[in-house]
């Protein structure tokens, strides 16, 4: 059976509308979070660096890519350098406010963080 990835929330902000489950489950999966955590540091950054930089395929990396862009986290963007390919990940603005509503709902859960 072929899970799909999760809804965005109505409002579009990945939160998870579940009583009791106050971390979004779009920014909470293990390979989303590192993904969504590099950009925040680095900026955007290219598929194949990304994959490298993370030990990921390039299946696992582009499934979990489709779910933040879905959710409205990330932008991906194909471009070309002379004639190569090249698709680059960026962090939208409300995919920032995402990553800064999953940190502030950790330091909640785990204090002293």
């Amino acid at each position: 059976m072929r899970r799909e990835p999760p809804s965005p929330s109505p409002d579009g902000d990945g939160t998870s509308h579940v009583p009791g489950t106050p971390l979004a489950p779009l920014m909470h999966g293990r390979v989303r979070l590192l993904v969504v955590s590099h950009l925040m540091r680095s900026g955007a950054t290219a598929f194949t660096e990304l994959r490298s930089l993370l030990g990921l395929t390039d299946g696992t990396l582009s499934v979990h890519l489709a779910t933040l862009e879905q959710g409205g986290a990330v932008e991906i963007v194909k471009e070309f350098v002379g004639k190569r390919p090249r698709t680059v990940v960026r962090l939208t603005p409300a995919g920032r406010e995402m990553f800064a509503r999953y940190v502030e709902d950790l330091k909640r859960i785990v204090p002293g963080l």
